[in-house]
């Protein structure tokens, strides 16, 4: 684990050339005009103006985190690539393990890049220091959920695992509403254990904006926890991949 941590950084690096830079011009845009659309609705409607741009950020959350979501272990196997990440001297779990830290580093930057590009509109728009917080922390996971469950999904063998993660992820927010509309059964609670605890977040918001900072941290617990089960799975499955790669050839 030691080495795979070590070699973190390197893939980071990698990462920013092959997948940030390539794309800066996206990504420029994207905030720029985020930021600036904000600003303007902060502006125009200082008051009920706070709802609508957290609905703004964290749909370009989805957006941000999207080049990031790439079928990447599913891409190993099937383009060759495994056979040359693998005749290094590191096992298959310490490069998978330096892999998706590297991944988990670069949404965590995205998040933080757009929370600080939208700062100010949130600052005219927001009554409170903790309806800003609310809406930063509230959403701020989305992009590194993204990445875990796309890298699982990829580790599962699916080909788009970016719509995999992004589907998992719409479901998560949906199931309570699909609870209300539809008698689940006991299939409801096998929905709970697989997908996202999104409703968490929603309290979370709630008691951040009420002050209840212990409390919002800890209402977000089920989203920490989801993202390292599904983390763990994911490395887990990689751990096949020289299997995969065999039958692939």
């Amino acid at each position: 684990m030691r080495d795979g941590l070590r070699l973190a950084p390197a893939i980071f690096r990698f990462l920013g050339q092959d997948v940030i830079r390539t794309r800066r011009i996206y990504f420029s845009v994207l905030l720029g005009s985020v930021a600036g659309v904000q600003m303007l609705l902060a502006l125009r409607a200082p008051e009920p103006g706070l709802e609508g741009l957290a609905t703004i950020h964290m749909l370009t959350l989805w957006i941000v985190a999207a080049p990031l979501c790439r079928s990447w272990l599913d891409e190993d196997v099937r383009l060759g690539y495994a056979a040359f990440w693998l005749q290094k001297p590191l096992t298959t779990f310490e490069f998978y393990l330096a892999w998706l830290l590297a991944l988990v580093g670069w949404s965590i930057v995205a998040a933080a890049t757009l929370s600080l590009a939208c700062l100010p509109a949130f600052a005219s728009a927001a009554g409170s220091p903790w309806e800003i917080a609310g809406v930063l922390l509230g959403t701020g996971w989305i992009p590194t959920l993204l990445v875990v469950l796309s890298f699982c999904g990829s580790a599962l063998g699916a080909r788009n695992s970016g719509l995999f993660a992004y589907g998992v992820l719409f479901a998560g927010f949906a199931t309570p509403g699909f609870a209300d509309a539809v008698w689940l059964g006991p299939a409801y609670d096998i929905l709970e254990l697989i997908l996202p605890p999104s409703w968490a977040a929603l309290e979370a918001v709630r008691l951040l904006r009420a002050g209840s900072v212990g409390a919002a941290l800890l209402e977000l617990q089920p989203i920490v926890l989801y993202t390292i089960a599904c983390a763990s799975l994911a490395l887990l499955l990689a751990l096949n991949t020289p299997v995969r790669l065999s039958r692939a050839e």
